[in-house]
């Protein structure tokens, strides 16, 4: 299992979110290694060979800056609690043409599809950034 999977897994459980698709993974859990590894998820990579993309968790970051919510994507990755986000701000961050693509991908309806990423956006971030930063390239790379 790579890093990415144990990290999307380990909050899904922790955010009992259990929608297991046909694939016998979460809807939501492809849903987010589509956010953050694009590349991996395009390319239909398996899950365990899915590594988080710096460039993608980086731009994810920027997005919620520039929508007006770097505080509390800060507090993900900064040590401490963190802080909660609203599924309306997840909406304005990602924008009506992701949130529509993620329904599409996941099979829920929007307020579902924020809903749970909302209870579990926090934790993935806050633990792919375990040393209070955004990873960088050379440690995130597929080994394999």
């Amino acid at each position: 299992m790579s890093f990415l999977s144990d990290v999307i897994i380990a909050a899904l459980r922790d955010s009992n979110v259990s929608q297991v698709g046909a694939s016998g993974t979460s809807r939501l859990e492809d849903a987010l290694r589509s956010l953050f590894a694009p590349r991996s998820s395009d390319a239909g990579l398996p899950a365990d060979q899915t590594h988080v993309e710096p460039e993608a968790l980086q731009q994810l970051v920027t997005r919620f800056e520039q929508s007006g919510y770097a505080d509390i994507v800060r507090s993900w990755i900064g040590s401490g609690q963190n802080q909660p986000i609203e599924p309306h701000q997840l909406k304005e961050t990602f924008g009506a043409a992701k949130v529509e693509e993620l329904s599409r991908q996941t099979g829920l309806p929007h307020h579902a599809l924020l809903d749970e990423l909302a209870q579990v956006l926090p934790t993935v971030i806050d633990r792919l950034t375990p040393q209070g930063r955004l990873p960088e390239q050379a440690h995130t790379e597929s080994h394999g």
